[in-house]
């Protein structure tokens, strides 16, 4: 992998306070991700458990300029993607777009970041609306819209162009709105379509 590299060996104890500062302080966001990923309390603490063992023990061979935030969430990603494999259960879909192109869309500048309030404020439906769409679209979708990460760090998490990012984050957003139409106008978000 091109983020590995040789560093000088370093005392253990300094490695795992830098691991702490650097890596392990995504803890939250991995759950969340994990959860959105695995539907499941359990399985996604295991999964957080399992990617953070991961990357520690790579840990010491990172270019200094590694992207910590993108590369553990890469790890988690893909270890998620084994377990699924192995298991056989559903191939995630990666560059099918399920949804046609229609054009610009006003509603994907609205942005609702883990920051402002929503860590754990999901109401069903969207996380059943999340959980059905294919696993490359939610990833960006949630890694953009609830982690806050930036295309770029997307790029690096779902190995592909910036390019495809969007266009996943675009379907995402546009199934996601036609899913969650009859919630939005139930609780009162009906003009969410002529925002701008």
């Amino acid at each position: 992998m091109a983020w590995l590299s040789r560093r000088d060996k370093r005392p253990t104890e300094e490695l795992s306070r830098e691991f702490l500062a650097t890596v392990f302080v995504h803890w939250e966001g991995l759950y969340r991700y994990a959860l959105r990923l695995t539907g499941s309390p359990d399985q996604a603490e295991d999964l957080v458990q399992e990617a953070l063992t991961k990357a520690f023990t790579a840990y010491e061979r990172l270019r200094e300029d590694t992207r910590h935030r993108a590369w553990v969430f890469t790890i988690l990603r893909n270890t998620f993607l084994s377990k699924t494999r192995k298991s056989g259960r559903e191939a995630p879909l990666d560059d099918a777009e399920l949804v046609p192109d229609l054009g610009a869309d006003p509603v994907d500048d609205v942005v609702v970041r883990a920051e402002d309030g929503f860590r754990h404020g999901f109401e069903d439906e969207v996380l059943e609306a999340l959980q059905a769409l294919p696993e490359a679209h939610r990833t960006a979708v949630v890694l953009c819209d609830v982690e806050g990460l930036s295309y770029d760090e997307i790029a690096v998490v779902l190995e592909c162009p910036i390019g495809t990012v969007r266009s996943r984050i675009h379907h995402a957003r546009r199934r996601l709105r036609q899913t969650l139409a009859g919630y939005a106008t139930a609780r009162g978000y009906d003009d969410v379509e002529h925002a701008g």
